[in-house]
């Protein structure tokens, strides 16, 4: 990721709702796959600066139907750094018009959130240069994972205790998500 923003797919932001922010963009290899990224603020007291990031496949079903699947396994495997590449560079311009919001970030199963922590500390030099970026870690967490839901909590996470770190590649493996916020002087 030497060139965050110039390496990336150009994207569309179709959605501006301040609760939720969407841009879309196409995953350009052996096939043409839609994709979005979804930024969603979360509900909770207590987390009112604090939206999701995520992004997954967009299919369309035969009723017309549109859903985001981020348990897809129908990707483009020779292009996934230019799609963390433009989950970024759509992160970026999300803070850019929200600076005071903390993105959150994390892999829906225990495998894309090694293959998500993998990507970011192979790329950290250029996505430091935009970002703060703190590792989260919830101590006795417990998470239950399945193949057609991901993982989950299997409890109510008490947002007073979670440890915030800056982040460190070495200690990724201990991080059950990571915070991501613009830089000041991107603000």
């Amino acid at each position: 990721m030497e060139d965050l923003i110039n390496e990336s797919y150009e994207f569309e932001q179709v959605d501006n709702n301040p609760l939720h922010a969407k841009y879309d963009f196409v995953s350009k290899g052996k096939k043409q796959i839609p994709k979005r990224i979804a930024i969603v603020k979360y509900p909770q007291p207590g987390l009112e600066q604090y939206y999701n990031l995520g992004f997954g496949n967009i299919s369309i079903d035969e009723n017309g139907i549109e859903s985001i699947s981020a348990m897809s396994r129908d990707n483009n495997k020779d292009d996934k750094d230019k799609v963390l590449k433009t989950v970024f560079t759509c992160a970026l311009d999300f803070l850019s018009t929200s600076p005071d919001s903390i993105l959150t970030f994390f892999g829906n199963t225990s495998a894309k959130h090694r293959l998500y922590k993998m990507g970011l500390n192979n790329n950290l030099t250029s996505i430091e240069k935009y970002f703060i970026i703190k590792g989260g870690i919830i101590n006795n967490l417990k998470i239950i994972e399945t193949l057609e839901n991901g993982k989950h909590p299997n409890s109510i996470i008490n947002i007073e205790k979670i440890d915030y770190q800056i982040y460190d590649p070495k200690k990724s493996v201990l991080y059950n998500f990571i915070t991501f916020q613009i830089k000041d002087n991107f603000k």
